[in-house]
């Protein structure tokens, strides 16, 4: 009779307690995230940590556990404040990896886990993320700038260049944007850019920047575009930057000038002129020099600074008479010539 009561009771109680074992615990998803949302982490930045969980049950208790793998592994617990948001559990708690292993490199794995209860019942959600903490300086993301010249073509000494630079948008703008020239490639690095102006196209989501260059010499020039701009999300700075080699000509020309103008002398004197000459847009320096006078070449002087030539000339006239005197300086390559002329009274 005793083991049918046993059984008797074996059969009434067993599905209850098969039933309580199923419903003590129930995993429930939870969303995690670090913010801001790097690659790697200096130790000195502030990381917020933030866990979404559905709300379920009347009570709760909510940890995290960060451990890193240091010199020394270390394990801190933090207890984030937890506030319900609309059908929401939402954890929050902010840290700085300097606080917990100074400034060390390591990996450190974030476990966020929430236990809700009720009379009956206890649910479970966990989440965890790795992140890794570097004391190196980062290296700065960098994106390319388009860069436009307007002339496309025919760069000459002196005519305006437009610049127009497109750059994606990676953040909010951080101080004005630059053009530089740097003297390995640029034949002047002296001129500046002026009128440098940056607005945003927000329907095409980039940043356009324009300026203007009017060169002064003749050569190439590499000018180099810089913009700096800042994700707020991401809590790293991006560089836009970009170039474009210019080639500056100058109107093959030659300017010429003599010294005095006009001059009254005696006949038989004779008389000293010093004749000036500059050539621009010619990279030959063959030049020949014509007189319509006989005229005696005393001495020749290149003046380096200044890039002129100058040369000293006799003159004995023959008569009387007024002596329209020109001198004719041409190069021999280009065929580019020009005349100085002045007057000198014989009596």
């Amino acid at each position: 009779m005793s083991w049918i009561v046993a059984l008797a009771l074996l059969v009434t109680w067993s599905p209850v307690v098969t039933l309580a074992s199923e419903e003590l615990e129930e995993s429930i998803p939870v969303e995690l995230k670090i913010s801001p949302d790097k690659d790697r982490y200096s130790p000195g930045t502030k990381i917020q940590i933030e866990a979404v969980t559905k709300k379920e049950g009347k009570s709760f208790e909510a940890k995290i556990v960060i451990t890193s793998d240091a010199d020394k592994e270390q394990i801190t617990t933090l207890e984030p404040e937890t506030k319900i948001k609309g059908k929401n559990y939402v954890s929050k708690a902010t840290f700085t990896p300097e606080e917990l292993i100074g400034s060390q490199i390591a990996n450190m794995q974030i476990q966020y886990e929430i236990i809700m209860k009720n009379d009956e019942k206890v649910w479970m959600g966990k989440a965890n993320k790795r992140i890794s903490v570097d004391n190196m300086p980062g290296t700065i993301p960098t994106v390319k700038s388009e860069f436009f010249i307007s002339p496309e073509e025919s760069l000459k000494v002196g005519e305006k260049i437009k610049f127009t630079v497109h750059t994606p948008n990676k953040g909010s703008m951080q101080g004005d944007a630059k053009f530089l020239f740097h003297s390995m490639n640029s034949v002047d690095t002296t001129q500046k850019v002026e009128k440098i102006k940056t607005i945003y196209d927000r329907k095409k989501g980039i940043y356009i920047t324009t300026g203007y260059f009017t060169p002064r010499k003749e050569g190439t020039y590499t000018p180099y575009f810089y913009l700096r701009m800042y994700d707020k999300a991401k809590d790293e700075q991006i560089n836009g930057s970009g170039s474009i080699v210019l080639n500056v000509v100058a109107d093959p020309k030659i300017e010429t000038s003599i010294s005095p103008q006009t001059a009254t002398i005696k006949l038989g004197d004779e008389f000293y002129l010093l004749l000036t000459y500059q050539a621009t847009g010619i990279d030959s320096a063959k030049f020949s020099r014509e007189y319509n006078y006989d005229v005696t070449e005393i001495n020749e002087e290149y003046d380096e600074e200044n890039k002129t030539y100058k040369v000293l000339l006799k003159f004995k006239p023959e008569q009387k008479k007024t002596h329209k005197f020109e001198a004719t300086v041409k190069n021999i390559e280009t065929d580019t010539k020009a005349t100085a002329k002045t007057t000198i009274y014989v009596k």
